[in-house]
């Protein structure tokens, strides 16, 4: 079966990145030829990966102009390597116009399935489609709850399964060394708020330490906002690391305050580790993450919210949850049950 992952932008180091990874490691090559397409460059993270392509970035900055040029772009490429079994459209809905369009085109017969990895709100604000879009698709593959709703209200009858993402179950922690110690693990970015909890951390009458695993367009004023708060010997900046988690050995709690997540992977991460979660309740996380039974829930850009809890757990008066139960809270995601569940919905696509 030849399956073609694509997409419209080039791929970084991140969430959706892992998982292409994931697919492109955990689906025997002997029965399932994927082909990863990303429309501008950016395959270094499938490195020593022979079915990774990438194409010159599009200059145009019109929508409909971006997608005519991807069309074309994916034509050429299935003339010259032949047409796929399924064409799984990532990241925008509106790529599913695109392999619908190829298909009409050269008139070939495969099927297209739908995987959007954030909330198909937040693309659809960013004019980058919509579930009208993604409509034109057979199937869809659902990371989140929410947004299998979304295709839901409109269509009914649409052929969806929810997923998830793969998780890598990480080394379990039985009792970290500090209970004092909170992580962050991800981008650097604006939507991910990390200002919030710098914010939180230095209203909380306790002083936490914390640890920043990750890299990102934020970071020089993440550091910034953390010099002027007069945290440097409370907040450290480990940057980028391959293995994140042997970083995060002594944290008992991961902490996010992100606008919106598309699964959070680094939060079901935690979880298999025994960390509790503490986060805002954003789409995807809120499929795992339960208040009251493996985490907490604080509102988006609440600081003082975050920083009165943060007290209470210090204190002793909120707990921290029993960490097997945080593991097993994830387990339906682990590596194995989440590709069984991929390859029945390949078979069922046939």
């Amino acid at each position: 079966m030849v399956i073609d992952i694509l997409s419209p932008v080039g791929g970084r180091c991140g969430g959706i990145e892992n998982v292409i990874r994931a697919w492109t490691k955990n689906l025997p090559r002997e029965l399932y030829d994927v082909r990863v397409i990303h429309m501008s460059s950016g395959i270094k993270y499938l490195e020593g990966y022979d079915r990774a392509y990438a194409f010159d970035a599009c200059e145009e900055v019109d929508i409909n102009a971006r997608l005519t040029h991807f069309t074309r772009n994916y034509a050429g490429f299935i003339n010259l390597y032949g047409k796929p079994d399924i064409c799984v459209a990532v990241n925008w809905p509106a790529m599913c116009v695109v392999a619908d369009a190829v298909k009409r085109l050269l008139k070939l017969d495969f099927r297209i399935v739908s995987w959007v990895h954030s909330s198909i709100d937040e693309y659809e604000q960013s004019g980058f489609g919509s579930v009208r879009e993604m409509l034109m698709a057979d199937a869809h593959i659902c990371i989140s709850r929410s947004n299998e709703r979304r295709i839901k209200e409109l269509c009914p009858d649409a052929v969806t399964y929810y997923v998830g993402n793969p998780v890598n179950m990480q080394e379990f922690i039985e009792k970290p060394i500090d209970n004092n110690t909170l992580c962050y693990v991800g981008r650097l970015q604006d939507v991910k708020r990390v200002d919030v909890i710098l914010e939180a951390l230095y209203r909380a009458r306790h002083k936490w330490k914390f640890k920043i695993v990750g890299s990102g367009e934020s970071e020089d004023e993440l550091k910034e906002i953390a010099a002027y708060l007069k945290q440097q010997d409370q907040v450290q900046f480990l940057g980028w690391k391959d293995s994140p988690w042997e970083y995060c050995k002594d944290a008992s709690a991961l902490v996010c305050a992100s606008e919106y997540e598309g699964f959070m992977l680094t939060g079901a991460e935690a979880l298999s580790m025994g960390m509790t979660v503490i986060s805002t309740p954003v789409d995807g996380v809120i499929d795992y993450v339960r208040h009251g039974e493996n985490g907490y829930f604080f509102k988006n850009e609440d600081a003082i919210g975050l920083a009165h809890l943060l007290d209470e757990i210090y204190e002793g008066k909120v707990k921290l949850y029993d960490r097997i139960d945080c593991r097993k809270s994830v387990e339906m995601y682990n590596i194995d049950n989440y590709f069984d569940n991929i390859k029945r919905i390949l078979e069922d696509m046939r």
